[in-house]
């Protein structure tokens, strides 16, 4: 190795010193606007203001004659972590996560990120068990945990929700009760009646996000019932902004008409776009793998994640009242794009 070479090495090595303490400084920075924003009862997450600083990035970027695609790559990056450093929990809360899937995961790692007390229950203790290990949380049989916990997160499908409702879910007197079905058409009037007869407060959410990790600056959907109060509607929406998540307020018809459109007809057209792929590739007697672009890699990569939730999917097909308008509409529209292109008249 030459001397020059080493040399050079060791300015790396300090100017890669200089930016950690920068990237330091930089969160310590965050963690004091988090707490001005929690004080202010503001969330975590400023679109406007994201936007200015990816501006300031871009503009240095090039009098510095950095690539954009590199400030593409790493600020998405520093925004995450930089609000991850925001988040304050405020009133620590007492929450019962019942469930242990990916949703269960994500809302239990921003929950207890933000210092709330959670255990984490479910008819598989194991499984419970494991989930709670991963976020230095504790798991618990619901028998053990009623009476302790405050707001009880019910991450489980609809129909477990059912058969789950003389186990437990009834003997929630004056708790704050919480579905997150992606679909409320039918179990919001479910446990908005059983709420009115065992007298728990009912409030539904919807996470607009997958299965992550911490997913700070994501959106989630609170619909109130008649039997939740405007203090507990307030107490909801504080819980999540203050954990870097960003409330959307709804009522369960616009939510439905909404995922009619984000959902529906999305995972309608993903999963005919999906079939089409595997029966072509067939068709044609082709492998594409060597020959796909950019965005067929993208597209791809989502058609994965519809293929592991299916399941899902096709109980929000199911389940959303406006699923068969939708598909039938999205049909005719596809059709119409065809004639476009037979005819030769796409520009």
């Amino acid at each position: 190795m030459s001397e020059e070479l080493a040399r050079l090495r060791k300015e790396i090595d300090k100017v890669d010193e200089q930016l950690i303490k920068l990237l330091s400084y930089r969160f310590e920075l965050s963690r004091k606007i988090g707490k001005i924003k929690a004080e202010a009862n503001i969330t975590v997450t400023d679109e406007d203001r994201e936007l200015k600083v990816k501006e300031n990035w871009l503009m240095n970027a090039k009098k510095y004659n950095i690539p954009d695609s590199f400030i593409e790559a790493i600020l998405p990056i520093i925004f995450s972590y930089s609000k991850l450093m925001q988040i304050n929990a405020g009133d620590k809360e007492r929450i019962v996560i019942y469930g242990y899937g990916g949703m269960a995961r994500s809302l239990t790692s921003i929950l207890s990120l933000a210092g709330h007390e959670i255990v984490i229950s479910g008819r598989d203790l194991n499984k419970a068990e494991k989930l709670a290990k991963q976020f230095n949380c504790v798991s618990m049989p619901i028998t053990q945990v009623i009476n302790w916990g405050e707001i009880f997160i019910l991450s489980i499908p609809p129909l477990a929700i059912i058969e789950n409702s003389n186990n437990f879910i009834t003997k929630l007197n004056g708790k704050i009760v919480l579905d997150i079905s992606s679909s409320k058409a039918k179990i919001f009037k479910y446990l908005e009646d059983l709420s009115k007869k065992f007298s728990f407060k009912y409030i539904s959410l919807h996470p607009l996000f997958g299965p992550i990790d911490y997913p700070v600056g994501e959106r989630i959907v609170i619909i109130p019932s008649e039997s939740s109060s405007k203090d507990d509607l307030k107490r909801i929406e504080k819980l999540f902004r203050n954990a870097g998540l960003v409330p959307v307020l709804s009522n369960v018809e616009t939510h439905e008409k909404a995922m009619a459109i984000v959902q529906v007809l999305t995972h309608y057209y993903l999963l005919g776009l999906l079939n089409s792929i595997n029966v072509l590739s067939s068709y044609l007697k082709i492998d594409f793998n060597d020959f796909q672009t950019t965005n067929f890699k993208e597209i791809n990569k989502v058609l994965k994640r519809i293929k592991d939730l299916e399941d899902v999917i096709l109980e929000i097909q199911e389940q959303n009242p406006y699923s068969y308008e939708v598909r039938n509409i999205g049909l005719e529209e596809l059709k119409k794009v065809k004639e476009r292109l037979d005819r030769g008249k796409v520009k």
